[in-house]
């Protein structure tokens, strides 16, 4: 066996050199492993811009969300308001139109509760005729005209509320207008008295069925008064399913 012989000198440099050889590699491993943790760094910055990202995604959103909920209740406001306040305005506003009656005809027209009333079930006209300073209800000279249902049931309540005596009569449309009553073209369509006339104050009730058609005049009986102004129109009018009383069309 061959015995070799080392120079102890050579193998403590050669020692020293494999030393200082691991201390270069050592520390290049070290330095190369080094830039992990800025890795880490980054990862650990990155939750913090995340929240911030994700609020300024929130507040962006919110924005417009906002305005169309807005928009929609300011919407539904503006389509209930007036239904509502039209749903109203019908009980508590105007609960009997002007000229509305409580008697109504088959054609659903409605009398003028001030002078006239109609039972439809009787076919019964309610007039009230109220004698003034020569006028009957306010009007003279054919200023009004008193419309009714043929074959209706005629029940006029008349009133003299004039200090000069008055009457009424029904007469004929037709020709001049008489100068006193007497001649009634329907009958038992007048007053008591209805040449002399009833005093102020006094009341009466005229009775008759009304003709299937026609055009008559209201006078007054007393001589003179007639032809002074004091008469209005009746009419009887096939048509009619409702008596009307208003100002005779011009």
């Amino acid at each position: 066996m061959r015995t070799w012989n080392f120079d102890r000198p050579a193998l403590a440099l050669a020692a020293a050199v494999l030393a200082v050889a691991g201390c270069s590699s050592h520390s290049a491993g070290e330095a190369a492993a080094a830039p992990a943790p800025a890795a880490t760094s980054a990862d650990s910055t990155s939750p913090a811009a995340a929240p911030a990202d994700s609020a300024g995604a929130s507040s962006a959103a919110a924005p417009s969300a906002a305005p169309a909920d807005t928009a929609a209740d300011s919407a539904s406001g503006a389509t209930s308001s007036p239904g509502d306040t039209t749903a109203e305005l019908p009980s508590e506003m105007n609960p009997n139109p002007a000229g509305a009656s409580s008697s109504t005809g088959a054609s659903g027209g409605q009398a003028d509760t001030g002078y006239v009333k109609y039972d439809e079930a009787t076919k019964t006209v309610t007039f009230r005729l109220v004698a003034g300073p020569f006028k009957f209800n306010d009007y003279a000279s054919g200023g009004a005209t008193l419309t009714v249902p043929p074959g209706s049931n005629n029940v006029w309540n008349f009133e003299q509320g004039d200090g000069t005596p008055h009457s009424a009569e029904i007469d004929s449309g037709e020709g001049q207008v008489p100068n006193s009553g007497g001649n009634p073209a329907i009958p038992r369509a007048y007053t008591n008295k209805v040449v002399e006339g009833l005093p102020q104050g006094a009341t009466d009730v005229i009775k008759f069925t009304a003709p299937a058609q026609g055009t008559y005049r209201i006078i007054c009986g007393v001589p003179g008064h007639a032809v002074g102004g004091m008469w209005i129109w009746f009419k009887i009018d096939p048509a009619a399913k409702t008596p009307t009383f208003a100002a005779t069309p011009k």
